[in-house]
């Protein structure tokens, strides 16, 4: 359904719209990223993997964020706004299309309006979608503790007559540029920066408001980890100014800023749940008194990848002395718990193992000295179970490869260390995945020969 912003003007009612995007509609300033990943508007440098599909609902109830005409309005005083309550809502797809690109789509609503005083001030006249949003990111380089990024977006209105970009008005497009990084054990920051091209149409006539222009915009957040809650504490600022300077009327600023403080709670490996509230910090147009928000992230494995490889991990170094030469070299690799086992099963799924039977033979091709096998977890739950649940992985790993592969006993052993060594941040899905894995450490002397 389109929108329509109405005008008090003179006893008649004319059909306008809401501003373009910022981070939302002007009039929103609030826009959840489709891919779910680390923070709740600021994007990361990280992608969503190849197959991997994230679902996201937001819900964000704004008091006075519409403006009035200053010119028209008899009672208007400075940095006066409407007294209003908006319910917006956010439907997002994101999706992995490959190692380091994503893409995604999201589109915002209006649920519901309350306007104490609408004479001579811009309201919503209808409920339903008032735009469509287009995404993409390509990761250039990065890590599990940061990278850079670029994000392309577009922005079709979809509200008619909308004064803000006029008649005849073009799609918006934005290009931000994302950066980000681990400062230490468990915090993260990422800042992004960008410019938004408005293909703006003809002012309305007898509307008091006339198409804006291009913008710089920008924002930055941080968080914390609180792991033994399996809680992201976040902290967000976003905002523009004005690349091309329009006199409104109105003395609100063009220029919008907006703090946000948040919660991101993981209630499964899967599924995130977001809690927080925001204000403006300047008295932009469209930027509310204050904003509280509620929304959810879900996360899935579409099952179009192909099953992953073990990962190897970095070599140990090579021993430094003459008598420590004699020692066997470690050879060291991540399998995902999830090519060896069902959801929350500790025994081994040999429909799954099979695929990794190249694997397993090219390894034991060679005599070892001795084989470790680790079983590691995310730190989603209690953290005794997860201990538990990593040993018993570990072990029946090991019986497992005894039996498959008439391996000496005497030679493996299993341990088990839960949540306590990740690799990666188990504050998003994506870094829970990579936590929950079987490590084998295979130690073989340097002259080992093939059995």
């Amino acid at each position: 359904m389109k929108l329509k912003l109405l005008f008090a003007l003179s006893g008649l009612l004319l059909p306008a719209s809401a501003l373009a995007n910022i981070c939302g509609t002007d009039y929103q300033n609030f826009n959840p990223t489709t891919n779910g990943l680390d923070f709740v508007t600021v994007q990361s440098s990280e992608t969503l993997k190849p197959c991997i599909a994230n679902m996201g609902v937001f819900f964000n109830y704004a008091a006075d964020s519409l403006t009035y005409s200053q010119s028209l309005n008899a009672t208007y005083e400075n940095g006066q706004k409407s007294r209003d309550r908006i319910l917006g809502a956010d439907l997002s797809l994101g999706f992995g299309l490959a190692e380091r690109w994503d893409a995604g789509i999201n589109v915002p609503f209006i649920v519901s309006q309350e306007v104490t005083d609408d004479y001579y001030v811009s309201s919503y006249g209808e409920k339903g979608a008032t735009e469509v949003k287009l995404n993409t990111k390509y990761r250039f380089f990065g890590g599990d503790d940061g990278g850079f990024a670029a994000v392309l977006s577009m922005n079709k209105n979809l509200i008619e007559n909308n004064p803000f970009t006029g008649t005849g008005a073009g799609p918006t497009w934005n290009l931000e540029f994302a950066a980000d990084t681990t400062l230490a054990s468990n915090w993260a920051v990422a800042v992004n920066a960008g410019y938004r091209w408005r293909d703006k149409g003809e002012p309305i006539p007898n509307v008091p408001f006339v198409p804006m222009g291009n913008q710089w915009i920008y924002s930055a957040a941080a968080s914390y980890l609180v792991a033994s809650l399996d809680t992201k504490i976040i902290a967000e600022v976003y905002g523009s100014r004005a690349a091309e300077p329009v006199d409104q009327d109105t003395d609100r600023s063009l220029n919008a800023l907006e703090g946000l403080v948040g919660l991101k709670y993981d209630a499964t490996t899967n599924l995130a749940l977001h809690a927080g509230g925001a204000s403006q910090l300047d008295t932009s147009m469209g930027g509310p008194e204050w904003r509280v928000y509620m929304g959810l992230n879900w996360a899935i494995e579409t099952g179009c990848a192909k099953p992953a490889a073990p990962e190897p991990v970095p070599a140990t170094p090579p021993p430094a002395t003459t008598a420590e030469a004699k020692a066997p070299v470690e050879e060291a690799f991540n399998v995902d718990v999830e090519l060896l086992f069902g959801w929350n099963s500790d025994k081994v799924d040999e429909e799954s193992f099979s695929k990794l039977e190249p694997f397993f033979q090219d390894l034991f091709k060679r005599d070892f000295d001795r084989l470790v096998v680790e079983g590691h977890t995310d730190s989603v739950g209690v953290e005794v179970y997860n201990l538990d649940l990593s040993q018993r992985r570990a072990k029946n790993v090991r019986d497992y490869l005894v039996a498959k592969y008439k391996l000496p006993e005497n030679k493996i052993e299993s341990i088990g260390y839960g949540q306590t060594q990740p690799v990666a941040d188990n504050g998003n899905f994506q870094g829970r995945r990579k936590n929950r894995r079987v490590a084998l450490k295979v130690y073989r002397s340097v002259a080992s020969s093939p059995k």
